[in-house]
Protein backbone atom coordinates (compact mmCIF):
# COMPACT_ATOMS: atom_id res chain seq x y z
CA UNK A 1 0.00 0.00 0.00
CA UNK A 2 1.07 3.41 -0.67
CA UNK A 3 0.33 4.54 2.80
CA UNK A 4 2.38 1.72 4.24
CA UNK A 5 5.22 2.53 2.01
CA UNK A 6 5.02 6.16 3.05
CA UNK A 7 5.04 5.33 6.72
CA UNK A 8 7.80 2.78 6.49
CA UNK A 9 10.95 4.33 8.01
CA UNK A 10 14.00 4.70 5.70
CA UNK A 11 16.79 2.63 7.06
CA UNK A 12 19.41 4.78 5.49
CA UNK A 13 18.16 8.09 6.82
CA UNK A 14 17.44 6.64 10.19
CA UNK A 15 21.07 5.42 10.53
CA UNK A 16 22.69 8.70 9.45
CA UNK A 17 20.89 11.10 11.77
CA UNK A 18 22.36 9.90 15.09
CA UNK A 19 25.94 10.15 13.72
CA UNK A 20 25.47 13.79 12.60
CA UNK A 21 24.15 14.75 15.99
CA UNK A 22 27.15 13.21 17.67
CA UNK A 23 29.55 15.17 15.55
CA UNK A 24 27.75 18.43 16.26
CA UNK A 25 27.78 17.83 20.00
CA UNK A 26 31.55 16.85 20.37
CA UNK A 27 33.68 19.19 22.65
CA UNK A 28 36.18 21.68 21.01
CA UNK A 29 39.84 20.64 20.70
CA UNK A 30 42.27 22.58 23.07
CA UNK A 31 44.77 25.05 21.43
CA UNK A 32 48.49 24.14 21.53
CA UNK A 33 50.50 25.47 24.49
CA UNK A 34 52.66 27.78 22.37
CA UNK A 35 49.54 29.64 21.22
CA UNK A 36 48.59 30.62 24.73
CA UNK A 37 49.04 34.48 25.31
CA UNK A 38 50.03 33.91 28.93
CA UNK A 39 53.01 31.84 27.84
CA UNK A 40 54.51 34.75 25.84
CA UNK A 41 53.47 37.46 28.31
CA UNK A 42 55.75 36.09 31.02
CA UNK A 43 58.98 36.08 28.92
CA UNK A 44 58.12 39.53 27.59
CA UNK A 45 57.68 40.86 31.11
CA UNK A 46 61.00 39.34 32.18
CA UNK A 47 62.76 40.94 29.18
CA UNK A 48 61.30 44.36 29.96
CA UNK A 49 62.32 44.01 33.59
CA UNK A 50 65.89 43.10 32.60
CA UNK A 51 66.04 46.06 30.16
CA UNK A 52 64.83 48.49 32.83
CA UNK A 53 67.36 47.08 35.29
CA UNK A 54 70.16 47.52 32.76
CA UNK A 55 69.16 51.13 31.99
CA UNK A 56 69.05 52.00 35.71
CA UNK A 57 72.46 50.41 36.20
CA UNK A 58 73.94 52.36 33.28
CA UNK A 59 72.54 55.64 34.65
CA UNK A 60 73.93 54.83 38.10
CA UNK A 61 77.34 54.10 36.56
CA UNK A 62 77.28 57.44 34.69
CA UNK A 63 76.27 59.31 37.85
CA UNK A 64 79.08 57.65 39.80
CA UNK A 65 81.54 58.58 37.05
CA UNK A 66 80.41 62.22 37.13
CA UNK A 67 80.63 62.32 40.91
CA UNK A 68 84.15 60.89 40.85
CA UNK A 69 85.22 63.42 38.18
CA UNK A 70 83.74 66.29 40.21
CA UNK A 71 85.53 65.14 43.34
CA UNK A 72 88.78 64.89 41.40
CA UNK A 73 88.36 68.42 39.95
CA UNK A 74 87.50 69.78 43.40
CA UNK A 75 90.60 68.19 44.88
CA UNK A 76 92.79 69.55 42.09
CA UNK A 77 91.29 73.05 42.45
CA UNK A 78 91.84 72.96 46.22
CA UNK A 79 95.46 71.91 45.75
CA UNK A 80 95.97 74.61 43.10
CA UNK A 81 94.51 77.28 45.41
CA UNK A 82 96.74 76.14 48.25
CA UNK A 83 99.80 76.29 45.97
CA UNK A 84 98.88 79.79 44.78
CA UNK A 85 98.28 81.01 48.30
CA UNK A 86 101.67 79.66 49.36
CA UNK A 87 103.24 81.37 46.33
CA UNK A 88 101.63 84.71 47.23
CA UNK A 89 102.84 84.35 50.81
CA UNK A 90 106.40 84.17 49.43
CA UNK A 91 105.81 87.20 47.20
CA UNK A 92 104.36 89.60 49.77
CA UNK A 93 107.69 90.25 51.58
CA UNK A 94 109.20 91.28 48.22
CA UNK A 95 106.99 94.37 48.09
CA UNK A 96 109.23 96.03 50.67
CA UNK A 97 112.46 95.46 48.72
CA UNK A 98 114.19 97.31 45.92
CA UNK A 99 113.20 96.47 42.31
CA UNK A 100 116.59 94.93 41.50
CA UNK A 101 116.44 92.65 44.55
CA UNK A 102 112.85 91.77 43.75
CA UNK A 103 113.74 90.73 40.21
CA UNK A 104 116.58 88.50 41.40
CA UNK A 105 114.39 86.75 43.94
CA UNK A 106 111.53 86.39 41.45
CA UNK A 107 113.87 84.52 39.11
CA UNK A 108 114.49 81.99 41.89
CA UNK A 109 110.79 81.45 42.64
CA UNK A 110 108.82 79.08 40.45
CA UNK A 111 105.14 80.04 40.27
CA UNK A 112 102.49 77.29 40.29
CA UNK A 113 101.10 76.05 37.01
CA UNK A 114 98.71 78.50 35.39
CA UNK A 115 99.71 81.47 37.57
CA UNK A 116 101.16 84.41 35.63
CA UNK A 117 101.14 87.07 38.35
CA UNK A 118 103.14 89.08 39.21
CA UNK A 119 104.13 90.38 35.82
CA UNK A 120 107.82 91.06 35.64
CA UNK A 121 108.70 94.52 34.34
CA UNK A 122 109.92 94.25 30.76
CA UNK A 123 112.96 96.15 29.60
CA UNK A 124 112.21 97.86 26.27
CA UNK A 125 114.44 96.65 23.46
CA UNK A 126 117.18 99.00 22.31
CA UNK A 127 117.70 99.82 18.65
CA UNK A 128 120.65 97.99 17.01
CA UNK A 129 122.81 101.10 16.81
CA UNK A 130 122.48 101.75 20.51
CA UNK A 131 123.21 98.12 21.30
CA UNK A 132 126.58 98.32 19.51
CA UNK A 133 127.67 101.43 21.41
CA UNK A 134 129.42 101.03 24.77
CA UNK A 135 126.94 100.97 27.62
CA UNK A 136 127.27 103.86 30.07
CA UNK A 137 124.17 103.13 32.14
CA UNK A 138 124.12 101.85 35.67
CA UNK A 139 123.32 98.19 36.33
CA UNK A 140 119.63 97.23 36.38
CA UNK A 141 118.64 100.46 34.61
CA UNK A 142 116.43 99.57 31.64
CA UNK A 143 116.69 101.52 28.42
CA UNK A 144 113.91 103.97 27.79
CA UNK A 145 111.82 103.46 24.70
CA UNK A 146 111.86 106.16 22.07
CA UNK A 147 108.51 107.96 22.15
CA UNK A 148 107.67 110.42 19.40
CA UNK A 149 106.04 113.68 20.52
CA UNK A 150 102.26 113.48 20.11
CA UNK A 151 100.89 115.20 17.02
CA UNK A 152 97.23 115.08 18.11
CA UNK A 153 95.06 114.93 21.19
CA UNK A 154 94.44 111.23 20.55
CA UNK A 155 98.18 110.44 20.46
CA UNK A 156 98.70 112.50 23.62
CA UNK A 157 96.06 110.52 25.52
CA UNK A 158 97.28 107.18 24.16
CA UNK A 159 100.77 107.90 25.49
CA UNK A 160 99.78 109.39 28.83
CA UNK A 161 96.94 107.04 29.85
CA UNK A 162 98.09 103.78 31.47
CA UNK A 163 96.59 100.53 32.69
CA UNK A 164 97.28 99.89 36.39
CA UNK A 165 97.40 96.44 37.99
CA UNK A 166 97.73 96.23 41.78
CA UNK A 167 97.86 93.10 43.92
CA UNK A 168 95.72 93.89 46.96
CA UNK A 169 94.87 91.62 49.87
CA UNK A 170 91.49 90.79 48.37
CA UNK A 171 92.92 90.08 44.93
CA UNK A 172 94.16 91.67 41.72
CA UNK A 173 92.75 95.14 41.02
CA UNK A 174 92.65 96.78 37.60
CA UNK A 175 92.16 100.48 36.86
CA UNK A 176 93.41 103.41 34.83
CA UNK A 177 95.74 106.33 35.46
CA UNK A 178 97.64 109.08 33.67
CA UNK A 179 101.00 110.82 33.75
CA UNK A 180 101.03 114.26 35.39
CA UNK A 181 104.84 114.45 35.27
CA UNK A 182 107.45 112.42 33.41
CA UNK A 183 107.73 110.06 36.40
CA UNK A 184 104.45 110.39 38.31
CA UNK A 185 101.06 108.83 37.60
CA UNK A 186 97.73 109.80 39.16
CA UNK A 187 94.87 107.36 39.76
CA UNK A 188 92.13 106.68 42.31
CA UNK A 189 93.12 105.43 45.75
CA UNK A 190 90.53 102.65 45.54
CA UNK A 191 92.36 101.24 42.51
CA UNK A 192 95.59 100.51 44.42
CA UNK A 193 93.97 99.93 47.82
CA UNK A 194 96.53 98.72 50.37
CA UNK A 195 99.15 97.79 47.75
CA UNK A 196 102.54 99.50 47.94
CA UNK A 197 103.60 98.40 44.46
CA UNK A 198 101.78 98.25 41.13
CA UNK A 199 102.34 97.53 37.47
CA UNK A 200 101.66 100.20 34.82
CA UNK A 201 101.59 99.64 31.09
CA UNK A 202 100.53 101.09 27.77
CA UNK A 203 101.96 101.01 24.26
CA UNK A 204 104.34 103.90 24.97
CA UNK A 205 105.99 102.19 27.96
CA UNK A 206 107.29 99.35 25.81
CA UNK A 207 105.98 96.78 28.31
CA UNK A 208 104.89 96.52 31.96
CA UNK A 209 106.81 98.77 34.37
CA UNK A 210 107.05 98.64 38.16
CA UNK A 211 105.54 101.58 40.04
CA UNK A 212 105.67 102.57 43.71
CA UNK A 213 102.59 103.96 45.45
CA UNK A 214 103.86 107.20 47.04
CA UNK A 215 100.62 108.61 48.41
CA UNK A 216 96.98 107.54 48.61
CA UNK A 217 94.00 109.15 50.30
CA UNK A 218 90.28 108.42 50.51
CA UNK A 219 88.90 111.08 52.80
CA UNK A 220 86.91 114.26 52.56
CA UNK A 221 85.47 113.24 49.20
CA UNK A 222 88.94 112.87 47.70
CA UNK A 223 90.00 109.59 46.09
CA UNK A 224 93.55 110.13 44.83
CA UNK A 225 96.79 108.16 44.64
CA UNK A 226 100.19 109.10 43.22
CA UNK A 227 102.49 106.45 41.73
CA UNK A 228 106.16 106.90 40.92
CA UNK A 229 107.77 105.20 37.91
CA UNK A 230 111.53 105.68 37.98
CA UNK A 231 112.26 104.29 34.53
CA UNK A 232 109.30 105.70 32.64
CA UNK A 233 109.75 106.57 28.96
CA UNK A 234 109.74 110.28 28.02
CA UNK A 235 106.00 110.60 27.43
CA UNK A 236 104.32 113.99 27.41
CA UNK A 237 102.35 114.38 30.68
CA UNK A 238 98.82 115.71 30.70
CA UNK A 239 97.94 119.26 31.69
CA UNK A 240 95.24 120.00 34.24
CA UNK A 241 92.50 122.28 32.97
CA UNK A 242 91.76 125.56 34.73
CA UNK A 243 88.05 124.80 34.91
CA UNK A 244 85.06 123.10 33.34
CA UNK A 245 81.59 124.24 32.29
CA UNK A 246 78.18 122.69 31.81
CA UNK A 247 77.55 121.36 28.24
CA UNK A 248 81.30 121.31 27.54
CA UNK A 249 82.32 118.42 25.30
CA UNK A 250 84.50 115.91 27.16
CA UNK A 251 85.99 112.46 26.55
CA UNK A 252 86.95 109.65 28.89
CA UNK A 253 90.10 107.58 28.35
CA UNK A 254 91.03 104.37 30.11
CA UNK A 255 90.85 100.60 30.22
CA UNK A 256 87.28 99.47 31.06
CA UNK A 257 87.24 95.82 32.00
CA UNK A 258 84.24 95.10 29.76
CA UNK A 259 86.40 95.92 26.71
CA UNK A 260 89.95 95.24 27.91
CA UNK A 261 89.13 91.68 29.00
CA UNK A 262 88.38 90.82 25.35
CA UNK A 263 91.61 92.40 24.08
CA UNK A 264 94.02 89.67 22.95
CA UNK A 265 96.95 91.96 23.79
CA UNK A 266 95.76 92.05 27.41
CA UNK A 267 95.63 88.25 27.52
CA UNK A 268 99.13 88.04 26.05
CA UNK A 269 100.41 90.54 28.63
CA UNK A 270 99.05 88.43 31.52
CA UNK A 271 100.97 85.49 30.08
CA UNK A 272 104.25 87.42 30.29
CA UNK A 273 104.38 89.12 26.89
CA UNK A 274 105.47 92.74 26.40
CA UNK A 275 102.16 93.48 24.68
CA UNK A 276 99.87 96.26 25.86
CA UNK A 277 96.08 96.56 25.47
CA UNK A 278 94.40 99.36 23.55
CA UNK A 279 93.23 102.42 25.46
CA UNK A 280 89.46 102.97 25.10
CA UNK A 281 87.90 106.33 24.19
CA UNK A 282 84.32 107.48 24.79
CA UNK A 283 82.89 110.98 24.44
CA UNK A 284 80.03 112.96 25.87
CA UNK A 285 79.18 116.26 27.51
CA UNK A 286 79.12 117.73 31.00
CA UNK A 287 75.57 117.37 32.32
CA UNK A 288 76.00 119.21 35.61
CA UNK A 289 78.67 120.13 38.16
CA UNK A 290 77.55 119.16 41.64
CA UNK A 291 78.75 121.73 44.15
CA UNK A 292 80.03 119.35 46.78
CA UNK A 293 83.36 119.06 48.57
CA UNK A 294 85.07 118.46 46.24
CA UNK A 295 82.79 119.26 43.29
CA UNK A 296 81.76 116.35 41.06
CA UNK A 297 81.34 116.40 37.29
CA UNK A 298 78.35 114.42 36.00
CA UNK A 299 78.94 113.63 32.32
CA UNK A 300 77.58 111.40 29.55
CA UNK A 301 80.84 109.76 28.40
CA UNK A 302 80.37 106.04 29.02
CA UNK A 303 82.69 104.57 31.65
CA UNK A 304 82.67 101.25 33.50
CA UNK A 305 84.73 99.28 35.98
CA UNK A 306 88.37 99.72 34.99
CA UNK A 307 87.95 103.38 33.97
CA UNK A 308 88.48 104.44 37.59
CA UNK A 309 91.47 106.78 37.83
CA UNK A 310 91.47 107.60 34.13
CA UNK A 311 91.36 111.17 32.78
CA UNK A 312 88.29 113.09 31.68
CA UNK A 313 89.57 115.68 29.19
CA UNK A 314 88.25 118.56 27.12
CA UNK A 315 88.72 118.99 23.37
CA UNK A 316 92.24 120.35 23.96
CA UNK A 317 93.33 117.25 25.87
CA UNK A 318 93.48 119.07 29.22
CA UNK A 319 92.25 117.08 32.23
CA UNK A 320 89.00 118.51 33.61
CA UNK A 321 88.46 115.64 36.06
CA UNK A 322 89.45 112.14 37.16
CA UNK A 323 86.80 109.46 36.57
CA UNK A 324 85.98 107.90 39.93
CA UNK A 325 82.64 106.08 40.01
CA UNK A 326 79.30 105.53 38.31
CA UNK A 327 75.70 105.46 39.51
CA UNK A 328 72.83 103.42 38.08
CA UNK A 329 69.15 104.38 38.24
CA UNK A 330 67.22 101.16 38.91
CA UNK A 331 63.96 102.60 37.62
CA UNK A 332 65.12 104.15 34.34
CA UNK A 333 68.22 101.95 33.83
CA UNK A 334 70.27 105.09 33.14
CA UNK A 335 73.91 105.45 34.11
CA UNK A 336 75.59 108.57 35.43
CA UNK A 337 79.36 108.89 35.17
CA UNK A 338 81.03 111.00 37.84
CA UNK A 339 84.50 112.54 37.98
CA UNK A 340 86.25 114.63 40.63
CA UNK A 341 87.16 118.06 39.26
CA UNK A 342 90.81 118.65 38.36
CA UNK A 343 90.96 121.67 40.68
CA UNK A 344 90.68 119.31 43.68
CA UNK A 345 93.36 117.07 42.17
CA UNK A 346 95.61 120.11 41.69
CA UNK A 347 95.24 121.05 45.36
CA UNK A 348 96.11 117.51 46.37
CA UNK A 349 99.23 117.42 44.19
CA UNK A 350 100.40 120.74 45.61
CA UNK A 351 99.94 119.47 49.16
CA UNK A 352 102.06 116.42 48.32
CA UNK A 353 104.79 118.46 46.64
CA UNK A 354 104.18 116.98 43.17
CA UNK A 355 104.81 119.39 40.32
CA UNK A 356 102.39 119.44 37.40
CA UNK A 357 101.27 121.59 34.48
CA UNK A 358 98.07 123.58 34.62
CA UNK A 359 96.41 125.41 31.75
CA UNK A 360 95.92 129.15 31.99
CA UNK A 361 92.35 130.35 32.50
CA UNK A 362 90.60 131.39 29.33
CA UNK A 363 90.73 135.18 28.92
CA UNK A 364 87.48 136.95 29.55
CA UNK A 365 86.05 138.70 26.51
CA UNK A 366 85.93 142.46 27.11
CA UNK A 367 82.49 143.98 27.37
CA UNK A 368 81.54 145.82 24.21
CA UNK A 369 81.05 149.57 24.61
CA UNK A 370 78.64 151.43 22.36
CA UNK A 371 80.46 153.74 19.95
CA UNK A 372 80.18 157.39 20.79
CA UNK A 373 77.89 159.27 18.50
CA UNK A 374 76.63 156.08 16.98
CA UNK A 375 73.04 155.28 16.50
CA UNK A 376 71.48 152.88 19.00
Amino acid sequence: MTDGENTTPDSTSGAASPAGDAERQSPPVAAPWYRSPWFWALPLFICLLLLATWLVWKEWQAAESRRAALERQTTEARQSNQAREAFLQRLRPLLEKQPCDVQRELDAISPPDGLTWPISPVTPARPPAAAEAPSTQKPHSPQRAAVAPPSSVAELLEQATVLILAQRKEGLSMGSGFFVTSGHIVTNAHVVGDASQAIVVNKATGGPLAATVLRATQSGGRDFAVLEVREAPPVTPLTLAAGVKRTERVSAWGFPGAVTADDLQFTAMLQGSAAAPEVVYTDGAVSVILQRTPPLIVHTATVSQGNSGGPLVNDKGDVVGINTFIKLDDESYRQSSLAIVSASLADYLRSEGISFSQASPAPQAPATQPAKGGKP
